[in-house]
């Protein structure tokens, strides 16, 4: 047999598996990105270096925002009442932040309630 005869009987794949498979290509070139986009100060990597991996933005743009809530917290934690309030924020700020990771690592799109709702009308 020639080779052209060999060409002729591959099949290109389904259109519908060529997505799925460059989805989960994207997932796994952003899993790094995601995981950062939850440490603090380090979600500005993947919003600025990988801008183009949806999967690592939207970690990254969650990430911002629990950072922005991270900071608001340590601005106002003041004795009393108050400090008991924001230092709840930063348990929830910092059990998001580890939920996040976990789900970028099996490759999940994690939505934090009430925060992926906010970051979903940011446009980078």
């Amino acid at each position: 047999m020639d080779d052209s005869t060999n060409q002729q009987n591959v099949k290109a794949p389904p259109q519908e598996q060529k997505g799925e498979y460059d989805e989960l290509r994207e997932i796994e070139e952003g899993k790094a990105g995601a995981i950062l986009g939850y440490i603090p100060f380090l979600c500005f990597i993947p919003l600025i270096m990988m801008k183009d991996n949806k999967f690592a933005v939207k970690h990254g743009k969650q990430g911002l925002l629990l950072l922005l809530m991270e900071l608001l917290a340590f601005i106002f934690l003041f004795p009393g009442i108050s400090s008991f309030f924001w230092r709840m924020i930063l348990i929830l700020c910092a059990i998001a932040a580890f939920i996040g990771i976990l789900n970028s690592l099996q490759g999940k799109e994690y939505r934090i309630p009430y925060i992926s709702d906010i970051t979903d009308k940011f446009n980078f």
